[in-house]
């Protein structure tokens, strides 16, 4: 997207989720080639405006900051896998599913235990996040890749003040989402802070792909216990899966949640979704809430619980001595659909 007059922008976040920008010196790169403001952005980001964001980012790279980390500056990838291995035992729980007693069925035969865990993970756009803004004193006009119109025009009203029938947004194509240009609309809310502090100067704000990769809406990380029970004929007697880790709904719309369940984080474990027939079932959740921002993604909760659950389910018929593939058709017998796809699969 080019327009006349247009100046390009490239950003720069706390390192630290929760901190806060302290300063920077604009006069040690106000000289450099192409360079025009250096604004900052909200109370935890600075930009660098240019004539082109090469000229931005270069300038950017050079620009000294003083950063206030917060409490989080503490946290390390250690110290929040402690945090979730604390859930894997906890008491205080929230159960989803229970049928049976998985306890009694535990002392009737043979059984196994398996922790598995998937960590953060980026969206990784194709496309960097960019959006284009310009506002005047009575219009704001946003041009921006974006897969929810409705979540952009909000953050375009609340960034520039004005009132809804002054904004309006023009979607393009998206270059890439997978949930990341869905519900959090933050490049935009950025872009329109930017451009309304040049009125009438379309600013096109594009994030450097390091800036992309720290400070993104990442996959929820987990861990996940599974204790399995085999009876005497090495068929599933019982099988309770204890998920600890962050929800999406917990973190952002906690307010929409009724006694306090995210079914979300529960996808391909419940009900029909299982598909697996299981005497005896407990599926429960020990919530394990970081400070770091987690997004929706394509399948969202169902691609980390696909791998906890197929890759438990091997592990039971290696210690049932049974074939993987006739293992998963038993408990499959009532699941007609699922037994297709597994059928489907093995063809």
């Amino acid at each position: 997207l080019t327009m006349p007059g247009m100046l390009s922008a490239a950003i720069k976040a706390c390192p630290v989720f929760g901190g806060k920008l302290k300063s920077f010196d604009a006069d040690k790169i106000k000289a450099m080639p192409g360079v025009r403001h250096v604004l900052k952005v909200g109370d935890n980001a600075v930009a660098v405006v240019a004539t082109g964001w090469w000229q931005a980012k270069t300038a950017l790279d050079k620009l000294p900051i003083t950063w206030d980390e917060g409490p989080n500056a503490k946290v390390s990838s250690a110290s929040i896998a402690d945090f979730l291995k604390e859930g894997l035992t906890a008491k205080d729980v929230i159960v989803a599913a229970k049928k049976g007693d998985v306890a009694a069925a535990a002392k009737a035969g043979k059984t196994i235990e398996a922790t598995y865990d998937t960590p953060f993970l980026h969206h990784v756009t194709m496309e960097p996040m960019n959006c284009t803004a310009k506002v005047t004193a009575d219009r704001c006009e946003v041009w921006v890749p974006t897969q929810n119109g409705e979540a952009a025009l909000a953050a375009a009203v609340k960034a520039s003040g004005l009132p809804i029938d002054k904004c309006e947004v023009y979607k393009l194509h998206l270059g890439g989402g997978f949930g990341r240009r869905g519900a959090f609309q933050d490049y935009v809310a950025q872009a329109v802070l930017l451009a309304k502090q040049l009125p009438g100067m379309p600013v096109k704000l594009v994030w450097s792909r390091e800036e992309d990769m720290a400070h993104g809406f990442y996959r929820p990380i987990t861990m996940c216990k599974l204790t399995g029970s085999l009876d005497k004929d090495g068929n599933l007697a019982g099988l309770h899966m204890r998920l600890s880790g962050m929800s999406i709904l917990h973190q952002h719309f906690s307010h929409r949640l009724s006694g306090g369940m995210d079914r979300l984080f529960f996808q391909g474990l419940l009900g029909d979704e299982l598909g697996y027939d299981i005497p005896n079932l407990l599926v429960d959740h020990a919530l394990r809430q970081t400070h770091v921002p987690v997004g929706f993604w394509r399948g969202v909760n169902h691609n980390q619980n696909a791998v906890y659950k197929e890759c438990f389910l091997d592990e039971l018929a290696h210690l049932a001595g049974k074939d993987p593939v006739d293992f998963r058709r038993k408990l499959l017998a009532k699941a007609p659909k699922h037994l297709a796809v597994l059928e489907a699969a093995v063809k």
